[in-house]
């Protein structure tokens, strides 16, 4: 059974300066300040909540990447009935001294869950878990490697955020959207189609969905049914609900529908899902 924490996880540093931890919450979960000398990156699996900063804060959801640098006081507060996983990579900063203006370029940022991005650094920070957990003479420089590969993708995508928001200028159109988006999580079961979501924000259809992709990084349809189908798997994990009542719950009104884009976006059907995740569990 997947064990859930409290607290927050120790981070010790094996002699290799790299190390991941699995951080399931429970609904108790309460962290702490603490400030730490490596450099922290962490991806959401699921779940919601906030990073605190001591001037700042950043609000999480499934599928974004935070970046917290050495030497910043930080802590964790969980949305209220959500139960965060996270995958964190520690990173000692003596791995970086081979370009000693590295550091300076992680400053606190939170990338979103742009998919492709996401996928990329989820797959890297498996591996180092799978590397981690086998052990064996090559785990040093499997993790190493992952991990600098990792540094590599989001210094690229920090810089194609930063261009992105400098290109784009603020509008109160664009605030309404990024608001919608920051919503979705919560009432995504409630979207109907996109013309109704533009509607109601009395935008056009094609000026929604231009402001939509440019704050999103995907379409409407994509991020509505990428909710959709993360809140699936974690109701065909943690009940045992038919698999028709879940796809209701998930806005699916078409059953066969949501058997396609399950299997499309999981690799595998509901049920076999269900059986392998409960399955891994005991």
């Amino acid at each position: 059974m997947r064990k859930l924490t409290t607290t927050a996880l120790r981070e010790k540093l094996p002699d290799w300066g790299v190390l991941m931890l699995e951080s399931h919450h429970s609904p108790e979960f309460k962290m702490n300040w603490r400030t730490h000398t490596f450099l922290k990156i962490v991806f959401v699996l699921h779940g919601e909540g906030t990073f605190h900063f001591s001037d700042s804060a950043l609000q999480f959801s499934a599928g974004d990447v935070v970046v917290v640098p050495p030497r910043t006081r930080n802590r964790i507060q969980d949305a209220p009935a959500s139960a965060p996983s996270l995958y964190i990579c520690c990173v000692a900063t003596s791995l970086l001294k081979f370009d000693s203006l590295m550091l300076n370029r992680f400053g606190t940022v939170e990338l979103r869950g742009e998919p492709q991005f996401a996928n990329r650094i989820a797959t890297l920070m498996r591996r180092m878990v799978h590397a981690q957990n086998r052990g064996g003479a090559d785990r040093p420089i499997s993790m190493v490697g992952s991990a600098l590969r990792m540094l590599e993708l989001i210094l690229k995508r920090s810089r194609s955020a930063s261009k992105t928001q400098t290109t784009h200028k603020s509008s109160p159109d664009r605030e309404t959207v990024a608001r919608y988006i920051k919503s979705l999580p919560s009432v995504f079961f409630e979207a109907t189609t996109i013309d109704a979501a533009a509607a109601s924000m009395r935008m056009s259809r094609r000026a929604f969905t231009k402001l939509f992709v440019e704050e999103a990084c995907e379409t409407w349809l994509h991020r509505i049914r990428r909710l959709a189908i993360e809140h699936s798997k974690t109701r065909l994990t943690e009940t045992d609900m038919p698999v028709a009542s879940i796809a209701f719950e998930c806005g699916f009104n078409d059953l066969s529908t949501f058997y396609r884009q399950f299997k499309t976006q999981v690799g595998m059907p509901p049920l076999e899902f269900r059986k392998r995740k409960t399955s891994s569990l005991f």
